[in-house]
């Protein structure tokens, strides 16, 4: 009987085995090598870094000299300064100015390493860790510190100069060229305002009269007070043929916090040629003129407030009161309001009988009107001297009434001046009552009757 043992070995491949040896190798070297670059970097890196604080800087002698120190004390002196001769004329100070730096310098050589000291040659700028001082010609100031000689405005040129007086003015410019057919205006600044405006803004909105349109330029106060500054320039387009027949129209408001407008005054330009050449180049001083201001016309005056809500398509005229009446002062007055489109009186009403050449009457009358309807419409007011006392019914006509005078205010088709200003404002200012008084003209002494 054999028996016998078979032992089988399987030996791996000698190429793989060596690539993986190679391998190994060649990544082992590579982190040897990045290892050794990075050392190497750093410490050259701290090298220089040690070069830099270990090493003074050369200083030109032409520059300021800078010296720092080194020392890790905090218990440093107090930091010594001196101050520049400003109480010595000009000459000691240039004559003894260089000695009196060596001096110092040689007295206290603990300047030399003195943290944050700054040194320049012989126009000395001595600079400590709280200290700075500035040359000027007027003299020395601490930098850092605020001069008033830089901040203050230029002077207005003599000729915007505010003339003598206390009452209210508006300051403007005008130019118009005739190559571009365009008036310039340029709006500088109001003065004088009284005490209650003082605190509200003002605005001036400017127009041309007469013009059919509604819109107006606006320019808004840049500061409160009884100066306020505008600064602020339009350009109205207006023809040759035509600029001569136009008035500038600058009307000031002051709003206050509820954001009602107050009217303060108003001043009327005429752009007659005349009076464009003599104010070109030149800036014109005007004055305000008031409600209280304005003249009465030859038959009297009304005050008259309106409103238009174009979306209940509601007109409302309030009737307040008349002053200089040509009538006798114990005479009866009613004042006529009629609502005419286009030729035709559409409505026509009456307010109650006061008495008297200044009466109030502080009555409200509502028409309708179609928004639409706005550019064709004017209304009426006509004071009369009834016959009777008062008339039976409202709508009643009054018999045989006596005309007092006539004042027509509407669009452009019916009214100018003050009249169409006080309807496009009503237009323009639907949550308002617009309040303004009204020169009468002559009655027609037409009887009417609806």
């Amino acid at each position: 009987m054999i028996q016998g043992t078979i032992v089988i070995s399987i030996s791996p491949d000698p190429l793989v085995a060596l690539a993986s040896g190679l391998s190994a190798a060649l990544l082992f070297l590579l982190l040897i090598a990045l290892t050794v670059c990075l050392l190497w970097k750093k410490t050259q890196n701290q090298r220089q870094y040690q070069e830099l604080i270990s090493t003074n800087p050369t200083i030109p002698p032409c520059t300021p000299v800078l010296q720092t120190s080194h020392e890790g004390s905090y218990g440093l002196p107090e930091v010594p300064f001196f101050l520049p001769p400003r109480f010595k004329s000009l000459a000691h100070a240039e004559a003894s100015e260089e000695r009196e730096e060596e001096e110092q310098w040689e007295q206290q050589p603990y300047l030399h390493t003195q943290r944050g000291s700054l040194s320049i040659g012989s126009r000395h700028f001595f600079l400590s860790t709280l200290l700075f001082w500035h040359s000027a010609p007027g003299g020395w100031f601490p930098l850092g510190s605020l001069r008033p000689d830089l901040y203050q405005l230029p002077e207005e040129p003599s000729e915007w100069a505010e003339p003598v007086g206390s009452s209210m003015r508006l300051c403007f410019a005008l130019l118009y060229h005739q190559d571009k057919e365009q008036l310039v205006v340029s709006l500088l600044r109001a003065a004088n305002l009284p005490a209650p405006y003082q605190n509200n803004t003002t605005l001036v909105k400017l127009q041309l009269l007469p013009s059919d349109d509604r819109r107006h330029r606006q320019a808004k106060a840049r500061c409160k007070g009884c100066q306020p500054q505008f600064n602020d320039s339009f350009v109205f387009q207006v023809t040759n043929s035509s600029v001569g027949q136009c008035t500038l129209s600058m009307s000031v408001y002051s709003v206050d916090r509820l954001k009602k407008h107050h009217m303060v005054g108003q001043v009327l330009f005429s752009l007659s040629l005349s009076e464009l050449r003599e104010a070109a180049g030149k800036v014109l001083w005007r004055d305000l003129d008031t409600e209280n201001d304005l003249p009465l016309s030859k038959h009297g005056d009304i005050q008259v407030s309106l409103n238009y809500n174009q979306a209940l398509q509601r007109l409302t005229v309030v009737v307040l009161r008349a002053r200089g009446l040509q009538c006798s002062s114990t005479a009866g007055v009613c004042v006529q309001i009629s609502l005419q489109i286009h030729t035709q009186v559409v409505k026509i009403k009456w307010t109650s009988v006061a008495r008297g050449s200044e009466p109030t009457f502080n009555e409200k009358l509502i028409f309708r009107l179609h928004p639409r309807q706005l550019d064709a419409a004017c209304l009426s007011l006509e004071p009369q001297q009834p016959a009777t006392e008062e008339p039976a019914q409202p709508t009643t006509s009054i018999m045989a009434p006596m005309s007092l005078g006539l004042v027509v205010i509407g669009p452009f088709m019916y009214a100018r001046g003050r009249e169409l200003e006080h309807w496009n404002e009503m237009i323009n200012k639907p949550q308002e009552l617009v309040k303004q008084w009204h020169g009468l003209g002559a009655g027609n002494g037409i009887q009417s009757s609806s």
